[in-house]
């Protein structure tokens, strides 16, 4: 993924994803016909077309935590998205001022009677204002030939995507906005507004969604690491539109695309938001499986994120919108 490593080193909480945002629309200028930033602060760019409005999105930002009291070296913090206790044992985070500390917990406390306000942040000397966001410090890294672990994957990856699709699209009849939208993890709030204002006859999301391929797994699904872009079917905040579905599935097949389908049972995206603005949207999803989604070392196969590259150009180049 060309633009990947760029955007991870951007951080990119939610309410706060300016950094990104820039580095995304110095990215896409050269390939853009408009770029705008609408009242909230999505990332519009738009490439003109005489035909049916179409809207792919990806959100820029990703979980994180904010500082809500700070005193003698340790931060408390309240979670900016969905944050589990589980994984925040001894890692290391980052505040946007350049600030390093380690996410702990109180030792008394057993795993099973942990909760998010046992937790703390120990900046050491550091400065921290209240208000001021963290977020998980790290880098990727390469599990072999085609696998990554890293922190924010989610969505970094639908955000490379989304730029290796705009600067791929040789010729469509849409009319297509790229979408980078802000706060999905605290409410799908920028995708709702972006929607409302372009007012678009078809979507697309595309995201991260979580995996049933781990051993003894707990996730009753059976989305898998090297499986192809994933088609969603549902999550929690959508029921894909039947055409949506179908499409996707037919143009993945014709082209030899590798795919498989989503029906993820927790969680939501930014298409629940867009199937219901106005008086509807077409919607659907395309994703990407991540093992460990909202953990420091997300990790993910980058054959799956090529391959919804390919299936996202098929559909704006070959027209299959009726």
């Amino acid at each position: 993924m060309k633009h990947l490593t760029t955007l991870l080193n951007t951080v990119s909480p939610s309410g706060a994803e300016e950094s990104r945002r820039a580095v995304i629309e110095s990215i896409a200028a050269p390939f853009a016909d408009e770029i705008t930033t609408d009242a909230l602060g999505n990332l519009i760019v738009h490439k003109k077309g005489d035909g049916a409005k179409v809207l792919l999105c990806a959100h820029m930002d990703t979980i994180g935590m904010i500082a809500t009291r700070v005193e003698d070296g340790f931060v408390r913090f309240g979670a900016l998205g969905g944050l589990n206790v589980l994984d925040l044992q001894n890692i290391p985070v980052r505040f946007e001022n350049g600030t390093c500390g380690v996410l702990s917990y109180d030792g008394k406390i057993p795993a099973k009677d942990r909760k998010l306000h046992h937790c703390f942040i120990d900046v050491g000397d550091g400065t921290v204002q209240l208000g001021d966001c963290a977020v998980f410090d790290g880098e990727m890294r390469k599990l072999g030939e085609h696998k990554i672990s890293a922190p924010y994957l989610d969505n970094t990856l639908g955000c490379a995507i989304l730029l290796e699709v705009l600067e791929n699209l040789k010729k469509t009849e849409y009319d297509v906005y790229f979408v980078f939208t802000v706060q999905e993890e605290v409410g799908l709030r920028g995708a709702k507004t972006a929607a409302f204002g372009i007012e678009p006859k078809y979507a697309i999301a595309v995201d991260v969604t979580d995996t049933g391929d781990l051993p003894e797994t707990n996730v009753q699904m059976e989305t898998k690491l090297g499986g192809g872009a994933a088609i969603k079917i549902m999550d929690r905040s959508i029921v894909c539109h039947p055409k949506m579905v179908q499409v996707l599935k037919e143009t993945a097949e014709k082209n030899d695309i590798p795919h498989q389908s989503e029906v993820l049972t927790a969680g939501g995206c930014d298409a629940g938001a867009i199937h219901l603005s106005g008086s509807g949207v077409i919607t659907g999803g395309v994703s990407v499986p991540v093992r460990y989604v909202h953990s420091p070392c997300e990790t993910a196969d980058l054959r799956d994120a090529l391959a919804a590259v390919k299936l996202l150009l098929a559909v704006l180049e070959q027209g299959v919108f009726a």
